[in-house]
């Protein structure tokens, strides 16, 4: 499939729509020039006494310019969109499979879904500058130099440099001017999307807290800034179409007056004064192209160049030593920082396969850290052989994705049917307080109450039964009577061994599991 992606077919198609839409621009001025000549010399040969004039090729020549217009326009749309897609589909199918080929042993280098949801927006801008400004310059090119020609053999070399000159000129200015009005513009209006989405969803908490009026005013100040930005970009467009249409007008003017004394016939002047008219015309579209291009170039940038957001690993997640086989599980040499309780102290410990390992300690102690520590550990060290994940980590912040009960456990198991959801639901709990599969979750999960979240994303880790269950803080938002219904499922996974931190660990699961208390890192007040 890659091979078919990046092969000489797009390309091909790429340039065949170039072509014609250079053809269908061609036509369009060779109708337009052609028109004004055949109806002023048809003019000057009706006024004038026992004159003949043959209308045949003429009128010829303009059919056949309006049905090459009509093809190349139609045939330009088909293949240039064609290319485009295949552009925009050939650079999202780069980006999942630059995801695909994230090594998961490093989490911290994993692609968000903003993430990837902005780099499908760059994808698209990229593949459709073909359309947007890669086709306006080809075709402005074109034309002018058609023009160019067709003005130097009906008159002279004079007005057709005024000519060239003018074109020039005016693309300059469209394409210097243009700026990055877009992209400004675009950014502005994603912060405040952003800003939007944040207010809505934490309206709540800063009415609670009182602190609803300066939410407004930081939302009030976005978007007075997206409106500067709209103000000031189309402030921009307008000095560029007033100076381009004052250049194209002296450029007319200047055409004109050349023309003067090297036009054979009025028929000939009517000719070069259309085209003196329509290439500047052309050549002012250029700002639009302009703007497309930056846009698409700063998109190709980030595409190219970003990577996903990634933290050095080494002051994140401290050193470990793990393994795992068919007998169980450990890790060693997992240096704690040396303080006065625990000078230069190594900790490790093994559990049997299905066994349940806690990790316990005051606030602060590193249970999450040892955590994190491990599991990136197992994953580098394990090799998958039964599709089943080596390690997996629910997180004390893990997060759920919009949409429903059922949409996010399924992101770990497809084959999940809503039927299933509801008795997995059942099982921990969840059904007494009405939620189902189709439950929707909110952003973030925020419909949730706290222990209702965290069972959720239990489960949705259950059900990628993995080798290695790691949970932190597993009962957090739970009764006391809900905590130890939990506790049991995990502790009773089966062929799943389980680390769990702990602030507090009942008497039940202490005895039936092995314990790492981890000393806090400097002496309590």
């Amino acid at each position: 499939m890659t091979q078919v992606r990046r092969g000489r077919a797009p390309r091909s198609l790429a340039a065949a729509g170039l072509v014609l839409a250079v053809v269908a621009e061609l036509s369009s001025a060779g109708l337009l020039g052609l028109s004004g000549w055949f109806i002023s010399a048809c003019a000057v040969a009706g006024a004038a006494a026992f004159s003949s004039f043959s209308y045949v090729a003429p009128s010829g020549g303009v059919r056949a310019f309006a049905l090459a217009r009509v093809a190349g326009n139609y045939g330009k749309r088909l293949v240039l969109h064609a290319a485009a897609l295949r552009r925009v589909a050939a650079a999202r199918s780069d980006l999942f499979d630059r995801a695909a080929a994230t090594d998961p042993a490093q989490p911290d280098r994993l692609w968000s879904g903003d993430l990837l949801d902005r780099s499908m927006a760059d994808a698209e801008s990229a593949g459709m500058a073909l359309i947007e400004s890669t086709a306006p310059v080809a075709v402005t090119a074109a034309t002018t130099a058609g023009a160019v020609i067709a003005v130097a053999l009906a008159t002279s070399a004079l007005p057709a440099a005024v000519l060239a000159a003018g074109v020039v000129i005016t693309a300059a200015i469209a394409h210097r001017t243009a700026g990055t009005a877009r992209e400004t513009e675009q950014s502005t209006r994603k912060a405040l999307r952003t800003e939007l989405v944040g207010a809505v969803d934490a309206w709540a908490e800063m009415a609670s807290l009182g602190a609803a009026g300066e939410l407004a005013a930081r939302t009030t100040t976005r978007l007075t800034r997206l409106a500067a930005a709209r103000e000031a970009a189309g402030r921009r467009r307008l000095r560029t179409a007033l100076t381009t249409g004052l250049v194209g007008t002296a450029t007319l003017v200047a055409t004109l007056a050349c023309v003067l004394d090297s036009a054979p016939d009025p028929a000939t002047f009517v000719f070069v004064a259309l085209l003196a008219l329509g290439v500047p015309v052309q050549a002012g579209h250029l700002a639009h192209a302009a703007e497309a291009r930056g846009t698409a170039r700063a998109a190709h940038r980030r595409l190219t160049e970003s990577a996903p957001p990634h933290a050095p690993s080494d002051t994140t997640v401290p050193a470990i030593r793990s393994w795992s086989t068919a007998q169980g599980i450990g890790f060693a040499d997992y240096g704690l920082p040396p303080t006065a309780l625990r000078p230069g102290r190594v900790l490790g410990a093994t559990v049997d396969r299905g066994a349940t390992l806690v990790v316990t300690g005051r606030s602060g102690s590193g249970k999450s850290t040892l955590l994190r520590a491990l599991a990136r550990s197992l994953r580098q060290s394990t090799e998958d052989h039964d599709h089943r994940p080596a390690a997996l980590v629910v997180a004390a912040d893990d997060y759920l994705f919009t949409g429903t009960l059922g949409s996010n456990w399924r992101l770990a198991d497809p084959a999940l049917t809503d039927s299933e959801v509801d008795t997995r639901l059942a099982e921990l709990w969840l059904n007494g307080t009405g939620l189902t599969a189709t439950t929707p979750v909110g952003p973030g999960g925020r419909q949730l109450s706290g222990g209702e979240l965290r069972r959720v994303c239990l489960g949705r880790a259950l059900a990628r039964h993995p080798h290695v269950l790691i949970v932190d803080e597993p009962t957090t938002g739970l009764d006391d009577r809900t905590a130890r219904h939990v506790l049991g499922i995990l502790a009773d996974l089966p062929d799943t061994t389980l680390v769990l931190a702990l602030h507090d660990v009942p008497a039940w699961l202490e005895r039936a599991a092995h314990v790492v208390e981890l000393p806090l890192d400097q002496k309590e007040p």
